[in-house]
């Protein structure tokens, strides 16, 4: 038994579907040769379905569990299924992208509790069975997702504030805490950022510090929350991380995602002067670089969000203006940077900053002539900069730049007919290399 459980328990390690099919195979054949499995070596073969992320693993987890169940009401008293194989059960099932698969979870927490409750204190969930499930929930994207993981926090918080002592095992953690706040992130709700700000208010009402994941998703999560003021919501979560790193907490220190993220926010927000507040973040993060607060220098996505943020300025023509001279100010460092590439969201971005901001005119001709033969020439000419260049320019620019006599054939151009050269390095291109 001891040689076959240690094997299984590699596999189970290891990952993927080839070592938990191997680990399986190892049950069936000591089954098989009548050498019983104790309770550690089902777990670890329920572990290997658990980690190999593959389609119906969560449903040969559970067929373990219940095999467990049959075989301990038979008369097996070594293997009564423990909160640990319970856990890994739905583990497997945070782990499924199976329809139902967060609602399977949260059932077998229920079952969990009721047995326990039942006098079986073996069963008893403990703070990972709770966050296992709230991971559930998180990755199931459902709308009610971030509602159904607060549901189970809040249960979490009430169950260790009746018995600190007998329930100290279910005190929810910052894993738990910041699961739940994934769950809202993910649900796409559109007050998801309000609620999941509410999360981080229960957080630190029970003295449990938010870690540097918390606020990285909670600077995503207002970044795409599309409501008013994210930008400075955004931006005073990041103003607190750099604060709490500052202090002495290295494990505080922001990262590229928390200013890109930040970025992102003012790119996406209505407020007047965001290319401006975007602009501003960049400076800082680069200030930061060079201090030596953060390890990373801006990346393309950085300095492209950065664009974004003018491309979508609406307002007066001074504010446009301003914005154009920001976009164009990045567009520049990213040319002569040694270290970034633009891609091609940077050229669509930027082109769409021309048309939107820059008056007709030759100048404005001059910008997107040079910035579309820049374009093709790095292979980056996806169906976005093609739209975003016919858009800027005029007919006649539009037929020069894509070699065509006539801008009625011009304007007709997809880019599926475009050389392969100009869109070489777009993933996921369909090209004909049509025009010589």
């Amino acid at each position: 038994v001891v040689s076959y459980s240690n094997v299984i328990n590699v596999y189970s390690k290891m990952g993927g579907v080839k070592a938990a099919k191997r680990a399986q195979a190892l049950l069936d054949e000591m089954q098989k040769e009548d050498v019983k499995p104790n309770a550690f070596t089902f777990n670890s073969a329920i572990t290997a379905w658990s980690r190999s992320g593959s389609k119906g693993s969560a449903k040969k987890a559970e067929g373990l569990l219940k095999k467990m169940e049959e075989l301990y009401e038979a008369g097996n008293t070594d293997l009564q299924p423990s909160a640990q194989v319970y856990t890994s059960v739905i583990s497997a099932w945070a782990k499924s992208n199976d329809p139902g698969s967060a609602l399977r979870a949260e059932i077998l927490l229920k079952l969990m509790w009721a047995m326990y409750k039942r006098g079986n204190k073996s069963v008893k969930p403990n703070v990972r069975t709770f966050t296992s499930v709230i991971n559930a929930w998180g990755r199931s994207r459902e709308k009610e997702a971030g509602e159904r993981a607060e549901a189970l926090l809040d249960q979490m918080t009430k169950l260790y504030g009746k018995d600190q002592v007998g329930n100290a095992d279910v005190k929810p953690n910052v894993l738990s805490f910041t699961a739940a706040i994934h769950a809202y992130a993910r649900s796409g709700a559109r007050d998801a950022a309000t609620k999941a700000s509410g999360v981080l208010k229960k957080m630190e009402a029970v003295g449990v510090e938010p870690n540097l994941q918390t606020y990285n998703v909670l600077i995503s999560l207002w970044g795409n929350s599309q409501q008013p003021y994210a930008g400075k919501k955004a931006e005073g979560i990041l103003t607190k991380l750099e604060d709490e790193f500052q202090k002495g907490n290295k494990d505080m220190r922001p990262t590229v995602i928390s200013y890109t993220s930040t970025i992102n926010a003012w790119a996406k927000s209505t407020d007047y002067g965001k290319a401006e507040r975007a602009s501003a973040v960049l400076d800082r993060m680069k200030e930061m670089y060079t201090l030596g607060v953060i390890e990373e220098r801006p990346n393309i996505f950085s300095y492209t969000s950065v664009i974004n943020a003018c491309a979508t300025t609406y307002g007066e023509h001074g504010e446009k203006q301003d914005a154009f001279r920001i976009a164009y100010k990045a567009f520049k460092e990213i040319s002569e940077s040694e270290d970034l590439a633009p891609n091609h969201v940077t050229y669509s971005t930027f082109l769409r900053a021309i048309s939107k901001l820059m008056p007709d005119g030759e100048k404005k001709d001059s910008v997107i002539s040079a910035a579309f033969r820049l374009c093709v020439r790095d292979g980056q000419c996806d169906s976005n900069c093609l739209f975003h260049m016919k858009n800027a320019a005029t007919p006649e620019l539009v037929s020069d730049l894509l070699g065509c006599s006539d801008p009625s054939e011009a304007a007709a151009l997809t880019i599926d007919e475009l050389p392969y050269e100009w869109t070489r390095n777009v993933k996921g291109t369909l090209n004909r290399d049509k025009i010589k």
